[in-house]
């Protein structure tokens, strides 16, 4: 057990850059399905009273995952990708699947709360070493 604890605090960073990685690949993901049916965005929106125009409200979605997505995946200006999910994933949480209830069988919810958990984090915390931040940062010109 020693030898394990050992390993995961030595490959920390590892680990959360891992994270990172896979829920840009999972906001990517989830921005083409939504570009592909954009239709069926609008009508869940619509569908579940989220305020504001489904239209355009449509778009940003789309917009943020995949743009946002490829930041993340790739560590750069991270922060800043992780912050242009919030208002999406808060909005989700509430609006879209606030009303399935957390225990429900086939609850959405436990997944959007654990993506904006992670949003949360990587706002705040930024990425890790393998990330372009991390590269930029550490060769900068003196």
């Amino acid at each position: 057990m020693d030898r394990l604890n050992r390993w995961l605090q030595e490959h920390r960073d590892w680990l959360v850059d891992f994270l990172r990685i896979y829920l840009g690949g999972v906001l990517i993901y989830k921005g083409l399905e939504f570009l592909y049916d954009t239709d069926a965005l609008i009508r869940l929106m619509e569908m579940n009273n989220a305020p504001m125009a489904s239209t355009l409200l449509a778009h940003y979605i789309v917009i943020a995952h995949i743009c946002g997505g490829i930041l993340l995946l790739s560590g750069l200006l991270t922060r800043f990708a992780a912050l242009l999910q919030v208002p999406v994933l808060v909005g989700a949480v509430i609006f879209i699947h606030g009303k399935e209830g957390f225990m429900a069988p086939g609850s959405n919810l436990p997944y959007a709360a654990m993506i904006l958990l992670l949003l949360f984090h990587f706002s705040l915390y930024g990425s890790g070493r393998i990330s372009a931040d991390y590269y930029i940062e550490t060769h900068k010109s003196v």
